[in-house]
Order: C-alpha cells, then structure tokens, then sequence
C-alpha cells in the first residue's frame, strides 16, 4: 500500500512488501493470501503495543479505545473469517482494496498510539487487564474473597450498622452451632441406632 512510507509502520514494512507483492499478483487466491497475511500483521502491533487478551479478538476489544473506525476492521476480519471458511468465497479487486484499508487503518492507528490518545480511566483497566489477567481464576477469586473478608471486618467493628449486623450473625451463628447442627447429628445418630436396632431384630428373627 502506499501509504506505507509511514514511519511507524516501518517496522513492519517486510511483511507489507509480502501484502502488496500477493495483491499485485491480482489472482482470488493471492488475495486471500494476502488478507491472511495482513491479520498476522494486525497480530503482531497488537503484541508490540502489549494490548491485554487471550486472542486476538480479545486484543482488539481492548484496543477499540484508539481504533478510530472499528467498523471498517470488523468488517475485514468479518471477510477473513470468510475466506478461511467457505472454500468457494470468490472477492473481487474492489472487496480486497476495502479489506486491506480496513486493516491499514487499524494497525495504523495502534503503532502510533501515545499515551494521549488513551484516557485516565482506560489506562487503568488497560493495566488491570494485562497484569492481572493471566492470574489462574482460583488466585483471583482467593485475592476477591481476601479484600471481601477483612472489609466485612472493618465495617462489622468501625461503624454502628456493622456491629448490629455482626451481632445479629453472631446470634444467628451461636443457634446454628449450638441448636441446629446438635440436633441434626442427634437425629442422625438416632436415624443409625434405630436402622441398626432393626437391622439387628431382623437378623434375629430370621435365625430362629
């Protein structure tokens, strides 16, 4: 593409001559080759920038905060999903210049992202994502019930409403231990004692 004498594209600039060599080749299979060519170069800019996910799709969610037209590249990748799908998927010369432009535009736009092109707010769910995403889901959850547990004790001894619900659970937790649980497990071992005792008769009963 011509465009691509920007110099943050630069780095990039081999694999694009290998984008452009496929479409000048003008055939349907080159060009699918070269869209396919062009997400693996979306693939590595979302890498580069350090943009948080599991997959690219994922990536691209978290980069739409700097992508200026996202429709144009769900659009492109929407047509790759195509081309890698449907065997027959036949795309004319003008399908391919609208595909390449939406992924241009995009990679384009993720290069020369600068921390002023990104607000307050998205710079910290930015960073939570990527620091804290590839934590295994039991870490994250252990760290949530961690914060969980000791607010529940600041607020259950710091302020007025938090004692009385604390003693309400309190009472409800000493009837639970002391009433419920000692009558549930007199029960059981009155269910065990009476099953045995009838197990035990029968027994008897058919010996003799």
């Amino acid at each position: 593409m011509q465009e691509n004498n920007n110099l943050s594209l630069k780095k990039y600039q081999d694999r694009w001559n290998v984008v452009e060599k496929l479409l000048n080749e003008g055939s349907i299979s080159d060009y699918k080759i070269a869209v396919i060519e062009t997400e693996k170069i979306l693939q590595l800019a979302l890498n580069d920038r350090k943009f948080p996910g599991k997959n690219i799709s994922q990536q691209i969610k978290n980069a739409k905060i700097i992508i200026k037209n996202p429709e144009k590249l769900e659009y492109s990748r929407a047509m790759r999903q195509r081309i890698i799908t449907e065997a027959n998927f036949d795309i004319s010369s003008e399908d391919i210049k609208e595909i390449e432009t939406g992924y241009y535009q995009a990679i384009a736009d993720i290069v020369k992202m600068s921390s002023k092109d990104i607000g307050f707010q998205e710079k910290i769910n930015l960073f939570l994502q990527k620091y804290f995403y590839g934590f295994p889901s039991k870490i994250k959850k252990n760290i949530i019930l961690f914060f969980i547990f000791f607010l529940a004790i600041f607020l259950s001894t710091e302020t007025t409403t938090g004692r009385f619900v604390f003693e309400i659970l309190s009472d409800f937790s000493n009837f639970i231990f002391y009433k419920v649980i000692p009558g549930m497990l007199a029960l059981v071992i009155l269910g065990i004692l009476i099953v045995g005792g009838l197990y035990y008769w029968q027994s008897r009963k058919n010996k003799s």
